[in-house]
């Protein structure tokens, strides 16, 4: 699904760069899933910004002609490729063993990637939320999927911070080993989550592009 050999180059692009730069090829998959699963895309630049970490020298060699800028684009394609056609992508990125306990360190950084990239976009989706409630008002009596859609949005998000964050889930948990013993069952639900909210989010950029072309 990703192509291996643009991810080779950002990693050697990554190992280049300062050694402060924690960003790793996980992160930045994570980060672009979570940039495009919005209505609204922010653009490449945003993208470059992040796994640069304010090294300008970075930024500028992703975002001129480079194969550093080829390869970023290439994944880039590939994620929304897979995300238009409703993949799986933890169980293709991510795989885990049936009796696995916790998630791996590349799925940690994977879900931190994703959150770094809902700070980017949290604005718009909070506009969105109000168009899905304003759409079930309008059908009140048999309509409250955008509630829904929204309370599965807040779960996911707290599910993607405990999985950033496991260690000091586990800590902080009254009882560890519900999360252990429970990790596939979160794992399975967490991945069926992110398909509906990125194909939310394609239908609510459709809405709005009609709704322009209907503005003129």
């Amino acid at each position: 699904m990703i192509n291996e050999k643009s991810i080779l180059v950002l990693e050697e692009f990554l190992r280049q760069q300062n050694e402060t730069n924690e960003v790793n090829t996980h992160h930045i998959l994570g980060f672009m899933s979570g940039i495009l699963a919005c209505s609204e895309f922010f653009g490449e630049s945003v993208i470059a910004n992040y796994i640069a970490d304010e090294n300008e020298q970075a930024y500028n060699l992703l975002m001129n002609d480079s194969k550093e800028r080829d390869a970023l684009i290439t994944v880039l394609d590939n994620v929304t490729e897979a995300q238009v056609e409703q993949a799986h992508l933890l169980k293709q990125l991510y795989p885990h063993a049936t009796d696995a306990r916790a998630p791996s360190r590349d799925l940690q950084h994977w879900c931190s990637g994703y959150l770094a990239a809902y700070l980017v976009n949290q604005e718009v989706w909070q506009q969105d939320f109000n168009f899905l409630l304003n759409v079930d008002k309008q059908h009140a009596e048999t309509q409250t999927e955008g509630q829904l859609f929204i309370d599965n949005f807040e779960a996911t998000l707290n599910l993607l911070a405990t999985f950033a964050m496991w260690p000091d889930a586990l800590k902080e948990h009254p009882e560890p080993d519900t999360l252990t013993n429970g990790f596939n069952v979160l794992y399975d639900g967490l991945d069926d989550s992110l398909v509906s909210i990125a194909s939310m989010a394609l239908m609510l950029e459709d809405e709005k592009l009609a709704l322009w072309e209907e503005e003129g």
